[in-house]
């Protein structure tokens, strides 16, 4: 007999995460609500991963496993989604194999989607090293409603909503496995939900820390930082620039202009700025040629400080780069 559809999937890709698996899955586990399937997708792990997630699964019915070639996360993520549909999941969630789940995210975030009648629901997540952060009060399902187009300028400029997958419960018919596995290997998770919140009405957002992720060497925000990224991250900002409609347009421009400068400043904090010098060139002809720009370096919607870091960027980048290595050192 096929078991009952869940609730819920939960879609973990995992990679050479050995040491911090046990942990996210206890987290897992350990939901309020317990209505849910978690898809552990081993991404060609070569280290115990699989043979942990295979532990889980015999323990555990709910946890499922599905080992494959390594492909990436984003197809790791796909896999799973594609296995939660099959199985009648009505929500879907995603969680990295390093980080833990608040016992109460399911809860909270599908009781405010249901509560609000929207498809995607959100919550703030925190950051740690070492030991967890001690667990807050889980709130009431009341959640704050972001209505189109609030929703996508809030993607694009609120870290409490934050480009992540992870802290967001998505209904099953707002997410497919085409929006995650779209071609970008950096910034991936923000095209994603570019995708999603321009199908849907709007978000719900409970404000608590129900996703904690954890900071660590081998974590993504702490890899050396590849050509690729910069690239990436490039291309996803000009989609989104010329993606967004008239409402969101302003707020666009201003969101790719600050990611030139955002890129140039990565590039500029490191000891091995030369390596970069063709990104910083293509960086530095974008910027140059906003400063006049209404729709650019004189939107209103960008911040002045952000104004400033461009004409730093263009007029006396000896001086930043010095600025930028001795204040962003510890950023890749």
């Amino acid at each position: 007999m096929r078991p009952a559809a869940p609730l819920a999937g939960v879609v973990v890709p995992v990679y050479n995460a050995a040491a911090f698996l046990p942990a996210c899955l206890q987290s897992i586990a350990a939901q309020s609500m317990q209505d849910f399937r978690c898809y552990l997708i081993d991404d060609g792990s070569a280290d115990e991963s699989g043979a942990l997630c295979d532990s889980a699964s015999a323990a555990d019915a709910r946890f499922c496993v599905l080992h494959q070639a390594q492909c990436g996360v984003a197809a790791a993520r796909a896999a799973g989604v594609r296995a939660a549909l099959e199985d009648g999941a009505r929500w879907l969630a995603f969680c990295d194999a390093d980080d833990l789940l608040h016992p109460d995210f399911l809860r909270a975030l599908i009781g405010a989607a249901q509560s609000t009648g929207l498809p995607v629901a959100c919550c703030v997540y925190d950051s740690f090293t070492g030991a967890p952060p001690a667990l807050a009060p889980a709130p009431p399902p009341a959640a704050r409603v972001l209505h189109s187009p609030a929703h996508l300028e809030a993607l694009l400029h609120d870290h409490a909503i934050d480009y992540s997958l992870c802290n967001k419960v998505y209904a099953a018919g707002a997410i497919t496995p085409a929006d995650l596995d779209n071609g970008v290997a950096y910034n991936e998770d923000l095209l994603a939900n570019w995708q999603v919140f321009s199908r849907v009405a709007g978000c719900a957002f409970v404000d608590f820390a129900g996703y904690h992720y954890r900071q660590h060497p081998a974590s993504a925000s702490h890899r050396p930082l590849a050509p690729e990224s910069l690239d990436d991250q490039r291309r996803v900002a000009i989609y989104i620039r010329e993606h967004a409609g008239p409402d969101l347009q302003q707020v666009a421009d201003a969101f790719y202009y600050e990611k030139l400068v955002y890129l140039a400043s990565m590039i500029l904090r490191r000891a091995d700025a030369a390596r970069y010098r063709v990104q910083l060139n293509e960086l530095g002809v974008g910027i140059r040629a906003g400063l006049k720009d209404p729709r650019l370096g004189k939107n209103p919607r960008l911040a002045r400080p952000v104004k400033l870091a461009a004409w730093a960027t263009v007029h006396c980048t000896a001086l930043w780069a010095k600025i930028c290595r001795r204040f962003l050192k510890d950023r890749q």
